[in-house]
């Protein structure tokens, strides 16, 4: 392909045109400009296979992007519950647990990797009862949520918090009240999380 391309461009050049106001009639001028045309294509070679490598390694990212861990879950309160004293939440039903991170029988998600992550749970408490809660991660508080329904004629109230997370692998995450004597199951009260990306 090389020797054809230079064929054609020492035709064009000796018989049809000037080059810098030279006509190509020297044998060495020829040989000379042609030299330099071949040393260009070398070049040029050069920057394409550099491009090429360039390209493959970008849709190597895109691909690792395109498979980064997905983690998230959501459980909920199968049953009510009604503490006397301060609890862990145990939110023993599951809708959803990609990755498998959250473990239904202690209500505790173990981050299996770095990153920022977020977490919600909603709290369903009823008529004259109060059910506050705190987000812990690793046993620290990271996020209040009051669910206080003590006021005369209440109804049911729905109460939720939201907190975004910085989580190192092994980190668990779980809810815990700080007060409460009545937290209403069936499905309504609620406690998800989900990773929102990687570090």
């Amino acid at each position: 392909m090389a020797c054809n391309f230079l064929a054609v461009i020492f035709f064009n050049y000796v018989f049809l045109g000037h080059l810098h106001g030279l006509l190509l009639t020297d044998p060495a001028h020829v040989e000379q400009r042609l030299n330099q045309m071949e040393s260009q294509i070398q070049g040029l070679s050069q920057e394409v296979n550099a491009l090429k490598q360039e390209n493959a390694a970008l849709k190597a990212q895109v691909s690792s992007a395109g498979n980064s861990t997905l983690v998230y879950f959501s459980a909920y309160l199968k049953n009510s519950v009604s503490p006397s004293s301060i609890i862990d939440v145990v939110y023993d039903g599951v809708r959803s647990n990609y990755h498998n991170s959250y473990n239904p029988a202690t209500g505790r998600f173990t981050a299996p990797v770095k990153g920022l992550y977020v977490f919600a749970w909603e709290t369903v408490t009823g008529p004259n009862k109060i059910f506050d809660t705190v987000l812990l991660v690793n046993g620290e508080g990271v996020m209040l949520n009051n669910c206080n329904n003590l006021a005369p004629g209440g109804a049911y109230v729905s109460c939720s918090g939201t907190a975004p997370t910085l989580l190192n692998p092994g980190d668990i995450v779980h809810v815990r009240t700080t007060s409460g004597n009545y937290l209403h199951g069936g499905g309504w009260s609620s406690f998800s999380g989900w990773l929102v990306h990687t570090l």
